[in-house]
């Protein structure tokens, strides 16, 4: 079944097989609020509200509030937002949720943008995994040049518009 984190409205699957009572207490990966979900009302409108066909996007950044920003920007494409925080939450979000497009900062705690990167393109099944980087530091034409080697389909400056950041995730999101 898929929930909905109250707090950032990120949404996820949730295997309700897994839980030990008809209202587990859940931690938002994104966010780390802790909500309850009653199993026994919530499955009917929770699988009818959210369409399986959606697609995923993931946005990685450490700063809770470019998470935030980037996910306001980009609120009205039909599509469940995923969020993490650092590198090795990143990759586990990955490789259970496999979203589509990831939108990723260079700099992060844990495991860098770089690492992840190479990471992601290392895992055959992970291949169709669209990869986004985004630094808010300046960036030589070379260092750009390594993020493209490495596996990522696009780049983008942090100092973005937002229809810049908008155009390129629609365009990654079509192929």
């Amino acid at each position: 079944m898929r929930i909905a984190c109250p707090n950032c409205q990120a949404s996820y699957r949730f295997d309700p097989a897994r839980a030990s009572n008809q209202a587990p207490r859940i931690k938002c990966p994104g966010c780390g609020h802790v909500f309850r979900v009653d199993l026994a009302a919530a499955v009917d409108d929770v699988v009818a509200a959210v369409p399986a066909f959606r697609k995923k996007c993931l946005i990685v950044d450490d700063s809770r509030f470019f998470r935030e920003l980037t996910g306001d920007i980009l609120k009205g494409l039909e599509v469940d937002f995923l969020f993490a925080g650092d590198g090795e939450e990143a990759l586990r979000i990955i490789r259970e949720a496999r979203p589509n497009l990831v939108l990723l900062d260079l700099n992060l705690p844990k495991k860098n943008g770089y690492e992840l990167i190479r990471e992601v393109r290392e895992d055959e099944g992970l291949s169709k995994v669209r990869l986004l980087a985004m630094s808010g530091v300046f960036r030589k034409s070379e260092e750009i040049g390594e993020v493209y080697r490495g596996g990522a389909d696009d780049f983008i400056g942090k100092s973005f518009k937002p229809e810049q950041l908008l155009e390129r995730v629609k365009k990654l999101l079509e192929d």
